[in-house]
């Protein structure tokens, strides 16, 4: 892949301002109405904003504001993800079970409401905090290049391990979890790349891979969550279902990967 991918710093510089006012604009959405539409799309704001940092040279990539941003953030992000969580396994609940989980749906989503205001100070902070200014002459290119394939070398090596690991055995979640992770992280670094045309079906192919893995997330979560429960015997037939769906959807995930994989060639 690399021999095709360039990044140059002019075209880099303008998608870099673009994720930021972006970033701006969905953070405002999401104080405004913290709905699923925007907990989703905030959530990939954070995501595109952290590869657009993640490949700036080390001298503005550490400097103090820059971090501190970027950390808050990440905090943003863990706790949406949360909040998500509990919004996955609600909407199942409601949707399939709901005579046997209206005790459960109502603690998760007073739950819902304490992690909510949580989320929402510090989304408030971080649109008080100015954003971080960076000049294009600030960067050079060369380091910035340096510094994108270093980034992306290193998602190729994580995908590379947990592939080998996640497709023999669909026990293994925290590898799909990671799977999962570094695909998105390949994803909104190619989405970076100079020239679109020439990683236009990669990214439709990472896409499909993340959303399949997603799935498989999602019944991870409310497999973990009815298992956790203290006296869940009275969960127990869901929970059977639940991992009866998840097979199902591991075997049309490796399906794709394999049929895909050879085409794409991620790296």
């Amino acid at each position: 892949m690399k021999e095709y991918l360039d990044l140059d710093k002019k075209s880099y510089f303008k998608k870099f301002k673009k994720i930021q006012e972006g970033f701006r604009q969905k953070l405002q959405d999401y104080i405004k109405n913290p709905n699923d539409e925007n907990i989703h799309d905030i959530r990939v704001a954070i995501r595109r904003l952290e590869a657009s940092y993640r490949i700036l040279p080390k001298n503005l990539r550490e400097k103090e504001k820059n971090r501190n941003y970027a950390k808050q953030a990440k905090t943003l992000f863990k706790l949406n993800a949360k909040i998500r969580d509990y919004d996955i396994i609600c909407a199942k609940m409601e949707s399939r079970y709901r005579g046997q989980t209206y005790d459960l749906v109502t603690i998760l989503k007073n739950s819902r409401i304490e992690k909510l205001h949580s989320a929402n100070e510090i989304a408030l902070k971080i649109l008080r905090t100015s954003t971080p200014k960076i000049s294009y002459n600030m960067i050079k290119e060369s380091k910035l290049n340096k510094r994108y394939f270093k980034a992306l070398g290193k998602i190729e090596l994580n995908i590379q391990k947990n592939t080998i690991i996640a497709l023999g055995d669909e026990k293994k979640i925290e590898e799909l979890h990671m799977l999962r992770k570094d695909f998105k992280k390949l994803r909104y670094s190619l989405e970076l790349a100079s020239n679109k045309g020439k990683t236009v079906q990669i990214l439709k192919n990472l896409k499909e891979i993340q959303d399949m893995l997603g799935d498989i997330h999602d019944s991870d979560i409310i497999i973990e969550h009815l298992s956790s429960i203290e006296q869940n015997s009275k969960y127990l037939g869901i929970i059977e279902s639940e991992v009866l769906e998840r097979g199902k959807k591991y075997q049309a995930f490796t399906t794709v990967f394999n049929k895909k994989r050879p085409k794409t060639g991620y790296f």
